[in-house]
């Protein structure tokens, strides 16, 4: 191979890798809209939350909410959270479970963890993000969570 050819190979495999990388970090961002609120189609609504705490501890409790102006405030809470992908969270803290049940009888499941970790499960989409644990990037009140358990 000629000189020419062999930086034409190196600079593909360098625009391969590069491609690679910003894909990649693209693909660990993510936001609670994103995940789930843009889910929901415009005729559909949320109209029960199953709210738990601490599911596998003694002290567990689950409250039932079906008030529609709370699970709207609720929901507008969250819908500004910002997350990023993540491999390492703990359970130290008390760990809240939220089923949303929708008018279209869809399910989804957001998992809270330790001071600033989530996970979002939807019944209708097994998409890979769905799998993964995120960390919580900017300001959330987890005050709300404790609210809906009073």
């Amino acid at each position: 191979m000629s000189k020419r050819s062999w930086y034409v190979f190196l600079t593909l495999c360098a625009l391969i890798v590069i491609s690679g990388i910003v894909y990649d970090a693209y693909q660990s961002k993510a936001s609670f809209k994103e995940l789930l609120l843009d889910h929901l189609k415009e005729s559909e609504k949320i109209i029960e939350m199953n709210v738990g705490k601490n599911r596998f501890r003694s002290d567990e409790s689950l409250t039932k909410i079906t008030d529609q102006a709370t699970i709207d405030r609720f929901m507008d809470s969250l819908s500004e959270i910002k997350l990023r992908k993540s491999d390492v969270w703990n359970y130290d803290n008390d760990e809240y479970e939220i089923r949303l049940y929708t008018s279209n009888y869809r399910t989804f499941g957001v998992f809270f963890y330790g001071p600033d970790h989530i996970r979002i499960y939807n019944s209708a989409v097994r998409h890979k993000r769905y799998g993964w644990t995120y960390r919580i990037v900017n300001d959330f009140d987890r005050s709300v969570l404790e609210g809906l358990l009073k």
